[in-house]
């Protein structure tokens, strides 16, 4: 596991994931701002990226201490 994982991130954001992400692990990824990622997605709400706490990126920043 990488020291630069989303659950280190300053942009994870693992309260607000729906019971089903928390059972997996994973949160929120709010580094872009919410989109549709289908067509059938469009037919409800924008929504920010799921993300495994273990995934990674190029664009993480370290929490504030």
């Amino acid at each position: 596991m990488t020291d630069k994982a989303c659950n280190v991130c300053a942009f994870f954001d693992g309260a607000a994931a729906s019971e089903a992400a928390k059972a997996d692990a994973a949160g929120l990824c709010r580094f872009n701002a919410p989109t549709f990622l289908t067509e059938e997605e469009m037919k409800g709400a924008a929504q920010w990226p799921v993300v495994k706490s273990n995934d990674w990126c190029g664009s993480f920043e370290g929490q504030a201490a």
